[in-house]
């Protein structure tokens, strides 16, 4: 493969995904890291994409990628952690959930479950509400026949980002006052600093949603973890439990091990 060639296929791969780990492209693209690495400062240079650590972000509009984009990514991993998650939940909980693929594969897992009643739930995300609505009036996703109805479910206000989330200073408001048993938190990148997304007023509200809960479980497979976004939104410390897969590298679950008081490894 040319140059030229291999450089359009990671500019793909970046925007498509939002962001890429400097691994993966070597291995998609038969290349060695310092290869990727050489491309992604040619790339940068031009302005058509953000060096991070361990990988590139898109620039532009593509920074943030849209929900359907994303929702086809790495989902065996997501549907693992999703079914690992949901163990996490009991009856008559409130239950808040961030934007995110992964979390809309949690509340599917949720509103077939039969031994689940009265619970609560709170969420910024349209796709997330969508499910337990459905749920509630007797509907469920394709396929899935719904058993889980939330005596109550809370959409939050705000902004429409790309990846179907609300919000802003109007969700931040909704949230203020609200108190839950359990976040299932959602993210762009993990890394040793924390939590992170490429949007400032979704970091934002990510805040508020942890402000209101008692328990906060984030939820994210390998391929986040060395992703920076712009804008932090939580320190580990903010983290109760870590909910990812088995592609996580050694140090990385280590440091988890030795800064989260629950690691679970989904299969």
């Amino acid at each position: 493969m040319l140059a030229e060639q291999r450089r359009k296929q990671i500019l793909h791969e970046v925007q498509v995904r939002g962001s890429a780990h400097v691994h993966e492209l070597a291995e998609l693209l038969s290349v060695s890291a310092m290869t990727v690495r050489r491309d992604l400062a040619d790339l940068e240079e031009q302005g058509l994409l953000n060096r991070v650590h361990g990988g590139a972000e898109a620039v532009g509009s593509a920074l943030e990628p849209a929900f359907a984009e994303k929702s086809g990514l790495h989902a065996q991993a997501k549907e693992a952690i999703a079914t690992a998650a949901a163990r996490l939940v009991e009856p008559g909980m409130s239950l808040a959930f961030s934007g995110g693929t992964t979390c809309l594969r949690l509340a599917r897992h949720l509103t077939g479950r039969a031994d689940l009643h009265d619970l609560s739930v709170v969420t910024n995300s349209l796709p997330v509400a969508d499910e337990f609505f459905r749920a509630g009036d007797g509907h469920a996703g394709a396929g899935v026949h719904a058993v889980t109805r939330p005596s109550r479910v809370l959409l939050t206000g705000g902004q429409r980002t790309p990846s179907d989330a609300l919000v802003g200073p109007i969700a931040d408001a909704a949230l203020a006052e609200l108190h839950v048993d359990l976040l299932f938190l959602g993210t762009h990148g993990a890394d040793p600093r924390g939590l992170s997304t490429p949007n400032p007023d979704e970091a934002s509200t990510n805040r508020a949603l942890i402000r209101s809960a008692h328990t906060v479980a984030a939820v994210f497979d390998a391929s986040k973890w060395g992703l920076t976004g712009l804008s932090g939104f939580a320190h580990w410390d903010a983290v109760d439990t870590a909910v990812t897969d088995g592609g996580l590298t050694d140090p990385a679950h280590e440091f988890l091990k030795n800064h989260v008081n629950e690691v679970i490894v989904a299969p």
